[in-house]
């Protein structure tokens, strides 16, 4: 009898996360709109924001009459960012979240609250989230962050096999899916080591920064240790907030924190940041293979190989093109040319005014940023892997040969979803140009390449800025929460949330007359 019981109570645990993500989500609103109704919204906002919760409840509705399918695990992933970011948006609107004791607006907050969880860092705070939220505030930013980096469903499962010896096969591969894990029975082994190593790491960094931050007169011993820890944590997870202010890591008058750092001090920031944004975004796995296992390169799989090398060919052709389009005409130094290639890996600090790039200096940026870090990482956009896939079925193709390399065949169904993807992705990014470009229009600072700036910032998850954000229209905010979102979650769930059905429709009796058509 014990055992049948603990056999149901496995077998419900995905199905009690669902309803309980469910649940939240509708607290979570319902506690919104009774405080929003303390604030006396007008009556306009309080039928959008009504209609929303319709709409996202009215979702959840279960027809009885209909046969129960398997939960998905890529949709399981998508509601759990949702309900991150619907709890956050609803913290950071409380006044003990802001400095000056005000009820936050609910669009800055929403805005703040996604670009925390997708680890994006754009802020539609004129100085930045350090001036304007409270500790409190900023705790809720750095947990979202950590939530947004990992993943809600990794620090789940890390949490399950602590108090479950063992799962059961169904849900150790419901679990392997949701979190993107190549194995199915070692998803547990898998989570726990992913967890392992963003503890030592973000420590690392933390200890690293203590020398710089403990040395700065404005700081108390108490914020130097939580600026140190909050920068840590921000670098690994490639979100790009800071509480320095709102300039980043430029060295500028504006800026008295960076401005007042010694040089050596103000280098070694920058450099051991670097270290950390490169360790987020190549891959937990790479991290595994090569750094804890200590394999020899003989020993790497293809897909460390393939992202190893082609992060290595971004960073340095990154640095080469900046020389080439900024630093010889003088509007940045080489050491700014190498910070800006290693931040475009989706980060968002910056340690100069992005409007001192040239026009080709900016369209080299948005080209990195829209390729983003590698598959399994806390970077965002269509990833390296997608990338390396591309240029290596253009260049077959011209020689007229098979998609093989380190001795392995691509499947096709591998090449299919890297040309979709990079399709649909654009697609989006034009999308999203057109509508802001089409709210902003008249504004002075909304020129065609600050807005496409913007909008490939925001869908590969990097967050720098011309300064556009904090000045746009709520619809033009709106755009840029949804390619945030997009653009963290649709390399992860755009196919896989599709894929039972695509996998059905393929399974047919019969195969239909190939045929060619005539392209260009």
């Amino acid at each position: 009898m014990h055992d049948t019981l603990s056999r149901m109570r496995k077998g419900n645990m995905l199905v009690y996360t669902i309803n309980l993500l469910r649940a939240n989500a509708r607290v979570f609103l319902s506690f919104y709109f009774g405080l929003q109704y303390l604030k006396g919204l007008k009556r306009s906002q309080k039928l959008a924001f009504l209609f929303a919760k319709c709409i996202i409840t009215s979702s959840f509705m279960k027809n009885k009459n209909k046969t129960k399918k398997p939960a998905s695990p890529y949709l399981l992933v998508l509601l759990s960012f949702v309900g991150v970011i619907l709890l956050g948006s609803v913290l950071l609107t409380l006044p003990f979240a802001h400095k000056d004791g005000q009820w936050g607006q609910y669009m800055d907050s929403l805005f703040i609250a996604t670009s925390a969880t997708c680890v994006t860092g754009l802020s539609t705070y004129a100085n930045g989230i350090g001036p304007e939220l409270t500790f409190f505030g900023q705790i809720v930013v750095l947990l979202m962050i950590q939530i947004g980096g990992l993943g809600f469903i990794t620090i789940f499962t890390f949490f399950i096999s602590l108090f479950q010896k063992k799962l059961q096969f169904k849900d150790r591969l419901f679990l392997s899916q949701a979190v993107n894990s190549n194995t199915i029975a070692g998803v547990s082994k898998f989570v726990k080591r992913v967890i392992g190593i963003v503890l030592v790491i973000e420590i690392m960094g933390f200890l690293l920064g203590l020398p710089i931050f403990l040395s700065v007169p404005d700081y108390s011993v108490p914020e130097a240790l939580w600026v140190s820890f909050f920068t840590s944590v921000s670098a690994f997870n490639n979100a790009g907030f800071d509480v320095f202010g709102a300039y980043s890591l430029i060295r500028i008058a504006e800026n008295p924190i960076i401005y007042g750092l010694p040089t050596w001090a103000y280098y070694y920031l920058c450099s051991y940041i670097m270290i950390l944004i490169v360790l987020g975004g190549i891959s937990f796995i790479t991290i595994i293979d090569v750094i804890i296992l200590r394999q020899k390169p003989r020993q790497w799989n293809s897909f460390v190989k393939i992202v190893l090398i082609t992060t290595g060919i971004l960073l340095v052709s990154g640095f080469v093109s900046f020389c080439l389009t900024d630093v010889l005409s003088g509007n940045i130094n080489s050491f700014e040319a190498v910070f800006q290639s290693v931040t475009l890996r989706t980060a968002g600090f910056a340690n100069f005014n992005q409007n001192d790039l040239s026009v080709a200096g900016k369209t080299i940026s948005c080209l990195f940023m829209f390729i983003g870090g590698s598959p399994i990482s806390t970077a965002g956009g269509i990833k390296t892997t997608t990338i390396f896939i591309i240029i290596l079925c253009l260049i077959r193709f011209l020689q007229g040969k098979s998609i093989t390399a380190f001795k392995r065949e691509y499947t096709r169904t591998s090449i299919l979803k890297a040309m979709s993807l990079v399709f649909l992705s654009l697609l989006a990014v034009v999308i999203g140009f057109i509508v802001i470009s089409s709210l902003e229009s008249g504004k002075e600072l909304a020129t065609s390449e600050n807005v496409i700036f913007e909008v490939f910032s925001a869908f590969g998850t990097v967050g720098l800025t011309t300064g556009l954000t904090p000045s746009l229209e709520i619809g033009s905010k709106i755009v840029l929460i949804i390619l945030m979102f997009f653009g963290r979650l649709g390399p992860i769930t755009l196919f896989q949330l599709f894929q039972s059905e695509i996998d059905g429709q393929e399974n047919i009796h019969f195969k239909h007359v190939q045929s060619d058509v005539i392209i260009g």
